[in-house]
């Protein structure tokens, strides 16, 4: 196993800042351990989309406040973690982290098991609905969430709430 070397976070995030807008917003800092590290860029509106995975993460914040459940669907066991907090979620609990222009926060979990799986879900902003779900198998999340999340923003049906005729508006591209 290769030895892990110090890491200006700061320095990291200067140079990669690029990488976090919308539409994804995050970039992969290591993963060549047992843990993979992402860092996570601002702005995303609360609870437009929600990610779930079969294992819990660390969620660090800068800035930020995160969100273990959309509010919308799960009032149950929500929870919010404040500005340079931290919030931990759970296996297979969806998380919906909100963060404002400029903001940055990380995620911390560990390797993926072959066969784990990730699930994105948009919500209505009107009613919250589910508008739309994509599961996927995840070899390198900072590559593969990207196309998934760009496909539904170019997809007005998938956009498109059936329940109450609402279409969500894409993510406007910070520069």
């Amino acid at each position: 196993m290769a030895k892990l070397a110090p890491l200006d976070l700061k320095a990291w995030i200067d140079e990669h800042r690029h990488l976090l807008a919308p539409p994804v917003g995050n970039a992969m800092v290591w993963k060549d351990s047992d843990f993979q590290v992402m860092v996570i860029g601002g702005p995303k509106p609360a609870e437009r989309l929600s990610r779930r995975s079969e294992r819990g993460a660390l969620l660090p914040s800068s800035r930020a406040t995160l969100s273990s459940a959309s509010s919308r669907t799960a009032n149950a066991g929500t929870s919010r973690s404040a500005r340079a907090r931290c919030c931990c979620s759970r296996p297979s609990s969806p998380t919906a982290p909100s963060r404002g222009s400029g903001t940055i926060g990380l995620v911390i979990e560990r390797q993926r098991k072959p066969g784990e799986t990730e699930a994105l879900r948009w919500y209505c902003d009107r009613c919250g609905k589910v508008l739309h779900e994509a599961t996927l198998r995840v070899t390198d999340l900072g590559v593969q969430l990207k196309p998934v999340i760009e496909s539904f923003y170019a997809d007005e049906s998938l956009r498109t709430c059936k329940k109450c005729g609402a279409v969500l508006q894409p993510p406007a591209r910070v520069r």
